[in-house]
């Protein structure tokens, strides 16, 4: 059986695609996909976030701002060597953006290496913020 004109145009397509400005309507996809190959040369990195135990990730392009979204962490990757891979989180805070983690060395499909820390530090993030809100709210 064929497949559908759309879907035989889809299957050829790059697994994300940049769009200038493009924002929310960039459809996220899940790590693991993107961690086969090298990042590619236009981006700064991918924003990741667990959502139901899975990494979901969308590329920042280098011409975006280099501010990463408070709450968001946003990894990168370099090949170090044969089937190795050197990985960076850093994590966008309210005033700045800090070093989360580094992974040197790492092989094949690292994002279940990273993902403990990513899902972690995002959730405790979250909770944070929620705390806060609460507590201006019952201190006003």
């Amino acid at each position: 059986m064929s497949a559908a004109p759309a879907e035989a145009d889809r299957a050829g397509r790059p697994v994300l695609t940049l769009v200038r400005g493009a924002g929310p309507g960039v459809t996220p996809v899940e790590l693991s996909t993107l961690t086969r190959a090298p990042m590619p040369t236009d981006v700064r990195g991918a924003i990741v976030t667990p959502v139901h135990g899975r990494l979901m990730a969308t590329w920042r392009s280098r011409s975006e701002p280099s501010r990463i979204p408070q709450g968001r962490v946003l990894l990168s990757w370099r090949p170090a060597g044969e089937d190795r891979t050197d990985v960076t989180a850093h994590l966008g805070l309210a005033g700045a953006q800090v070093l989360l983690a580094l992974w040197p060395g790492l092989r094949g499909d690292w994002s279940a290496v990273v993902r403990p820390t990513v899902a972690e530090v995002t959730e405790l993030h979250a909770v944070l913020r929620l705390a806060t809100v609460v507590l201006e709210h019952l201190t006003d």
